[in-house]
């Protein structure tokens, strides 16, 4: 009798603590790529399936998750499972992820423009005020070590760091995504309304491209590595668009 109890205790015992590794393991694979087929990505391409994607990651951000892994990880390990589950979305496709991963990083529902006599607001989001606020939450704020430990942190640098990425992937070069940041800070101030110039964007952007040019050569590249507040950045040298791993890692 005594034998039978005590392997009706082990049961239950084991019963019980196999959803907890299981849990561990699930949240592991968001920081794991896909090896997908090389014609998956194309998809992507169509209007439904973009949109579809598009939303699906912004709805990633908001899970309860996401907010697991940046409990039980970081910031930092957070924001690579956002590119990490853009890149399973999209089938690998590096150019469309890094868009993805930008968009969803908006912490601005609206955006003003300074004309003459009046002001001009357009939306940046499709989501409701419950859902972009849900997201806006969520999205991983302490990225540096010097993050400002406040609601907001660094988590507006993040556009910053994709979009500059997006942008040098796409042209395969460091530059147009340099020039097109420059007049984003540049006019943010002009014409943005309560557009401010700040040295920590210019930090991200100059990251973010760093982050995209290495993604030419590997595209399982992975955000935390850029997102150092000590990496080197590279001379605004023209004719400079090799990689350099020492700078951008800290490894050589």
């Amino acid at each position: 009798m005594r034998l039978w109890l005590f392997l009706l205790m082990l049961i239950v015992y084991l019963v019980g603590a196999y959803p907890q590794h299981t849990e561990i393991d699930t949240l592991q694979s968001y920081l794991e790529f896909d090896s997908t087929d090389f014609l998956s990505c194309f998809p992507i391409y169509f209007p439904p399936f973009f949109i579809q994607y598009s939303m699906e990651l912004k709805s990633f951000i908001r899970s309860g998750t996401f907010k697991e892994i940046r409990k039980r990880y970081d910031d930092r390990r957070a924001v690579d499972a956002i590119f990490i589950h853009a890149m399973k979305l999209t089938g690998n496709n590096t150019a469309v992820s890094l868009l993805f991963c930008a968009i969803s990083s908006f912490d601005h529902r609206i955006v003003g423009l300074k004309v003459p006599i009046f002001a001009l607001f357009f939306p940046l989001s499709n989501e409701s005020e419950e859902e972009f606020n849900q997201r806006v939450a969520n999205l991983p704020k302490w990225i540096y070590s010097d993050s400002p430990y406040s609601n907001a942190g660094d988590r507006d640098k993040l556009q910053h760091f994709f979009g500059s990425a997006f942008i040098a992937y796409l042209f395969e070069s460091r530059h147009p995504a340099e020039r097109f940041s420059d007049l984003i800070e540049q006019g943010e101030k002009a014409v943005i309304i309560d557009g401010v110039l700040d040295d920590r964007d210019i930090l991200a952007n100059r990251q973010g491209q760093e982050f995209g040019i290495a993604l030419l050569m590997n595209n399982h590249r992975l955000p935390s590595d850029f997102l150092v507040t000590s990496i080197i950045l590279p001379s605004n040298n023209k004719n400079d668009d090799s990689i350099d791993s020492t700078n951008s890692t800290g490894e050589k």
